[in-house]
């Protein structure tokens, strides 16, 4: 386990609470003993950890199951993890682990301290596992090897979305919730992706939710991002952009995608 002084130097480093590196220290361990299963990490973590290093942190992991589990099955292979993460790293991780079922598929939520003392309040990890009833993966999936940007050695391959069907997720996640982490992603992602991917599953991806393309509900919006941005990113990233930036270059991105859409497929 890495020392309190490193924590620190690294939240410095990073511009972000210590608590966020705490977090984001853990959850690596963590993960090396959950990509052994049968599953993909994506979303903002699986970018962050797989693809783009200095990207936001990200305050859990999410995940596709690539077969059928039920609930008692994936809680105790998430109890598995936990007691090999805290055995081999040495960090705190508490035995009690919250599982409950969610409309997409599970939810289990991990409990450890750090810098903490252990009488304190523990750091969680929420660990979200999309059904694959639920969700379809359209790209091939990829095997990255972790970013581990600190002392201790911490090495292995993920199973993990292309950062393209990441995108496209994102993209749909705008029509689908107001978290202005999807807003983020989509802005920084689009210059890195290539696009010409993105929009072959784009289609498809709205289609298996039943999500409608339709830039004016983002609109709506727009202050519910707004008020949230601060409080939902600032611990998450040191030079934070500006919301409004941030959101014209969005709405522009979409529109240009709302034209190639509706020539497409928009699903009724």
């Amino acid at each position: 386990m890495i020392s309190s002084r490193e924590i620190k130097e690294k939240a410095r480093e990073f511009g972000v609470p210590e608590s966020t590196i705490e977090r984001d220290y853990a959850q690596n361990w963590l993960l090396k003993y959950l990509s052994s299963l049968n599953m993909a990490l994506k979303g903002g973590t699986g970018i962050k950890k797989l693809y783009i290093s200095n990207y936001r942190f990200s305050d859990d992991l999410d995940f596709t199951l690539l077969e059928q589990m039920d609930e008692n099955t994936l809680s105790a292979l998430v109890k598995k993890a936990v007691t090999q993460a805290r055995e081999e790293s040495g960090i705190n991780f508490r035995d009690e682990v919250e599982s409950i079922k969610t409309e997409s598929g599970f939810r289990n939520t991990v409990y450890f301290h750090l810098l903490q003392r252990a009488a304190g309040t523990p750091i969680s990890i929420r660990v979200d596992f999309t059904s694959p009833d639920y969700e379809q993966i359209l790209l091939k999936i990829e095997q990255r090897r972790i970013f581990h940007p600190y002392s201790d050695e911490c090495n292995f391959l993920v199973k993990a979305y292309s950062l393209e069907e990441i995108m496209a997720e994102k993209i749909r996640s705008l029509f689908e919730r107001t978290r202005p982490r999807d807003l983020y992603d989509v802005w920084f992602l689009d210059p890195k992706v290539k696009r010409s991917k993105v929009l072959v599953i784009l289609p498809k991806k709205f289609e298996i939710r039943g999500v409608k393309f339709d830039l004016s509900s983002l609109e709506e919006r727009k202050n519910d991002f707004a008020n949230a941005w601060e409080k939902s990113l600032g611990h998450q990233i040191k030079d934070l952009p500006d919301f409004d930036r941030v959101y014209e270059v969005v709405v522009e991105q979409l529109k240009l995608l709302g034209q190639w859409f509706s020539q497409s497929h928009t699903p009724k």
